[in-house]
């Protein structure tokens, strides 16, 4: 349905009710050269679908009902079948099926939109509008579901990359050097160096002399589907697992590296505490990864890392560094949209998400520090190599993406899937449920009032009732 013209606001809101489609912006709306992302808002219940920063359409919907609720965060559409049955609930028809998990989340038509959630978590889409955003949309392109409905706005930083050569030369860094040698060596070798550890040699400071003489060159892996990048922190369970290789290779035997701080890596730590004059916690603390480092005469890896996936399949890895990790990143979702034929504008959508408790301790982040982060200040904090940048600066184009956020993206991502991000955020649901329940049910008491009154004075069998006979059909009390 295509809206010209001057329409009015009373107009368009029957037209809304009725179809759940709007075009705000017909050219656009066609137009199928830019990235389109969808924005879904749980307390408005409604949906809009962006291509730039423009709204080209949009509709009411229905999340899922308190016990079911609609999850909210960052997804890619996965998957689109034209009619799917649920796997969960009674084989349930799902017209024009759009997965955003492989859980069971979705977007799909239904018979039932009513103005609150009543779904058993999937989001619920009017039936003329399903099929219209069903031919809109691509298979790998956002949706964002929120409290709250975001907006984009147009960003510029140097942190941002350019399209350049898919072949790059990349310059030898010693970090890098370090930390691949060790993470592939292990994990080729395992048992070898974590059972029977060896003196350690860094290659990276006896080839630091003439590292800017070794430059390597690598084709860019290319793909059907726009790059994803993923920018956020080290997590407690990759710190964890270092901390049990070194302790393995330094002789005080963690046990299997699994990333989890069991007794075994506890006693561990506790007898490298004691051969170095440390308190015996056997807790595993900033200043015990420092001093386990030192002695095994290392250096300590960047705070942060970039994730890479392509066509839902991770790529490649990247160490950076992340400028007051007491501070919270925040959680956004930054767009390339094609200016030109070789250079690329980013668009950025921020998103609420609350920091738990447990959460800020687990990564250090000060307990009061604010959730809410501008996008820009986030991206003056990240700081990767050049050569890291240039890698990633080959991949990009049109579509690509880059997620930045602390944490939340365990719980949905995984095999084949984008980088996910599950968000901690405020609904004003429940409220609106009992809102929109109370105002149903008096309608249907007085409904029922009504149908009853009517059907009692229609009764000619009770007392007290006398028909008119010049008007068929009525009838007064006596």
């Amino acid at each position: 349905m295509r809206l010209t013209g001057l329409v009015s606001r009373l107009t368009a809101v029957t037209i809304l009710s009725a179809t759940g489609f709007v075009a705000t912006n017909p050219a656009l709306a066609d137009d199928k050269t830019a990235p389109l992302q969808i924005v879904v808002s749980i307390n408005q219940q409604s949906l809009q679908v962006f291509r730039g920063t423009e709204v080209v359409a949009q509709s009411n919907v229905s999340s899922g009902k308190p016990g079911h609720s609609t999850p909210t965060g960052i997804f890619s559409i996965l998957h689109k079948k034209k009619f799917h049955r649920s796997n969960i609930y009674s084989n349930a028809p799902m017209p024009w099926m759009q997965r955003l998990t492989w859980t069971g989340i979705a977007l799909h038509e239904s018979n039932s939109v009513p103005p609150y959630p009543a779904s058993h978590g999937c989001v619920r889409l009017p039936a003329a509008f399903a099929q219209e955003l069903f031919a809109m949309t691509d298979v790998g392109g956002h949706v964002m579901i929120t409290s709250d409905p975001v907006t984009p706005r147009r960003v510029n930083h140097s942190a941002l990359p350019q399209p350049l050569s898919a072949l790059v030369e990349v310059t030898y860094d010693p970090l890098i050097d370090q930390w691949q040698l060790l993470h592939d060596g292990l994990a080729k070798r395992g048992e070898d160096i974590v059972t029977n550890p060896v003196p350690y040699v860094s290659t990276a400071k006896l080839l630091e002399p003439i590292r800017a003489e070794i430059v390597t060159t690598h084709a860019v892996p290319e793909g059907k589907l726009p790059v994803r990048i993923l920018v956020t922190r080290r997590t407690r369970a990759e710190n964890a697992a270092d901390v049990q290789r070194l302790l393995n290779r330094l002789g005080h035997e963690a046990g299997i590296v699994d990333g989890a701080i069991g007794s075994e890596s506890q006693a561990a730590i506790r007898r490298f505490q004691a051969a170095n004059g440390l308190p015996e916690t056997g807790a595993m603390t900033r200043e015990l990864v420092s001093a386990l480092y030192k002695a095994s005469g290392m250096d300590e890896p960047q705070n942060g890392k970039i994730e890479i996936r392509r066509d839902f399949q991770p790529v490649m890895q990247f160490s950076i560094n992340l400028d007051n990790p007491e501070q919270p990143l925040g959680t956004h979702l930054i767009t390339a949209f094609a200016d030109g034929e070789n250079s690329l504008v980013w668009n950025a959508y921020t998103l609420e998400n609350r920091l738990g408790k447990n959460t800020r301790a687990l990564y250090g982040i000060d307990e009061d520090a604010s959730d809410t982060v501008d996008v820009m200040s986030a991206l003056d904090r990240i700081h990767m190599s050049p050569d890291v940048k240039k890698t990633i600066s080959a991949m990009v184009g049109e579509g690509a993406s880059i997620v930045i956020t602390d944490a939340g993206t365990e719980r949905f991502t995984g095999w084949n899937t984008d980088f996910t991000v599950s968000t901690n955020t405020t609904t004003s649901a429940p409220a609106a449920v009992a809102s929109a329940r109370k105002k149903r049910d008096n309608a249907t008491s007085r409904r029922n009032v009504q149908r009853a009154s009517t059907a009692r004075n229609n009764d000619p069998n009770l007392p007290g009732v006398r028909r008119i006979q010049s008007v068929p059909g009525l009838w007064l009390a006596r």
